[in-house]
């Protein structure tokens, strides 16, 4: 469930398929974009995204968990690039600008889904997916993961409260201590993530849950004014991108 200050966010006005389509339009430009100007400015544009939809607090927090691991990307596509599949042509030596293009493109794969999940519930994100009439089997994975993920979350937070109150330093040490000393964390909290979804899995079969019964809802979204100028938006900007790498030769 959304906090209260993210339950007030600008972007919950939109429609939750104009919200997937703005997601999923900054991830395929992501891969579109072969310049780094063009990437840093895509960058920028998913950051005033989580500005607008009141999530920058938040989002530069993940950012400072994933700063390790941009840095290590950064490194290895600056130095052994020559060394990958997808440019296997590259020459040997150090590029900088593929290390800090690849290191922003990350930058953005991450930024993007959790904007998109920080805004919008399990089930706009289901209702969103059901009106593009995917299969319903795959839908029902996706929901019961995004709503197995904010439970476990809340039980992760919980169990590492309870044992930094009976003495358990986390954060003290080198890497190697601190992966040991997260053991009492991580055992207790696969134990409940076991039971709960030993729970679901019985909550189901009690209730005789079948995936090819057909599904009633409460709620009916509908796309609004706003929301098709949104998508239209998105839409033109990927035929844009499309259009210049295509007749000018890259972005």
């Amino acid at each position: 469930m959304l906090s209260s200050s993210l339950m007030q966010s600008p972007l919950r006005a939109l429609d939750p398929r104009a919200r997937l389509a703005v997601a999923a339009g900054l991830i395929i430009s992501a891969f579109l974009v072969t310049s780094l100007p063009a990437v840093v400015v895509l960058l920028a544009a998913t950051l005033l995204v989580g500005v607008i939809g009141r999530v920058h607090g938040k989002l530069l927090k993940l950012l400072k968990i994933f700063g390790p691991m941009v840095a290590v990307a950064f490194i290895l596509w600056a130095t052994m690039s020559s060394y990958s599949l997808i440019y296997r042509n590259a020459a040997f030596g150090v590029s900088f600008e593929l290390g800090a293009f690849m290191a922003l493109r990350l930058l953005i794969l991450i930024s993007v889904p959790f904007i998109f999940i920080a805004t919008t519930t399990p089930s706009e994100v289901v209702s969103a997916l059901e009106s593009l009439k995917l299969p319903r089997s795959a839908i029902f994975l996706l929901s019961l993961a995004l709503r197995h993920i904010s439970s476990v979350s809340y039980e992760y937070q919980a169990i590492k409260e309870a044992q930094t109150s009976r003495g358990l330093e986390l954060d003290r040490g080198f890497l190697l201590k601190r992966i040991r000393d997260y053991i009492p964390v991580i055992i207790p909290l696969l134990v409940k993530s076991i039971e709960m979804a030993d729970r679901i899995s019985l909550a189901m079969e009690l209730k005789l849950f079948n995936l090819k019964s057909s599904r009633s809802r409460f709620f009916h979204h509908r796309l609004e004014t706003i929301d098709y100028v949104v998508i239209a938006s998105t839409i033109s900007a990927l035929a844009a991108i499309l259009a210049i790498r295509w007749l000018a030769g890259g972005v």
